[in-house]
């Protein structure tokens, strides 16, 4: 099982491979510099891990929500890839991933809750279970809305991914100090290539939540 894992949601581009039972790690030094190092750090973590690209038999991509430029720029490049390599696709979610990385660092906790900075007081996020399983949906929201906690929490819940830093004093919960990386999807790409769990590569598009704030010229 050779899988390629890429994360372009963050403000750092990573990838990861898994062969085998073992798995390599590279990520960027750069913010928002997916589109100049995606894939030199691809050709670099296949080096590494002493794979070509025609070994590969799958690849993992972070399918959002998070950086619109990111996730366009990761999937239009593991689109091509998966294409010209006659090989499936697979779509963890960003949210997931987090949760994922949390729990990872502490299994202490009843409960998960991923955010993702959405730039201001906003917000993307949803509640995962000590399995992983999702309890909420996953919306934005501002932090300030009264209904903003959702009311199915229970336990001990810690807070987790790059929005958590401004909402743990808010909300009066922990910050796990983890974000959405390829490392943390190895072990969800993994278990989805061994379930078959394979997205339709012609109709695959990633989960902004939102569309891009794209500002209009007034001239």
């Amino acid at each position: 099982m050779n899988i390629l894992c890429i994360e372009t949601s963050a403000a750092l581009c990573s990838v990861a491979v898994i062969k085998e039972d073992q798995q390599f790690y590279l990520e960027s030094e750069l913010t928002m510099a997916h589109s100049e190092v995606l894939m030199g750090l691809v050709m670099d973590c296949l080096d590494k891990a002493g794979c070509k690209m025609n070994d590969l038999n799958a690849i993992a991509l972070s399918g959002g929500p998070g950086s619109y430029t990111g996730l366009r720029i990761g999937c239009s490049s593991v689109k091509g890839l998966c294409f010209g390599l006659n090989i499936p696709l697979i779509v963890i979610d960003t949210l997931k991933i987090i949760a994922n990385a949390a729990k990872k660092k502490t299994t202490d906790y009843t409960q998960y809750w991923a955010m993702i900075d959405a730039r201001r007081m906003e917000v993307y996020h949803a509640v995962f279970d000590q399995n992983l399983n999702q309890i909420t949906q996953t919306v934005s929201a501002i932090l300030s809305d009264e209904d903003f906690k959702p009311n199915n929490l229970f336990g001990q819940v810690i807070l987790c991914g790059d929005g958590a830093p401004k909402s743990t004093n808010i909300l009066n919960l922990p910050d796990a100090n983890v974000v959405a990386n390829a490392e943390s999807m190895c072990d969800l790409a993994r278990q989805a290539y061994l379930n078959s769990e394979f997205k339709e590569l012609a109709y695959f598009e990633p989960f902004y939540l939102k569309q891009a704030n794209i500002t209009v010229s007034k001239s």
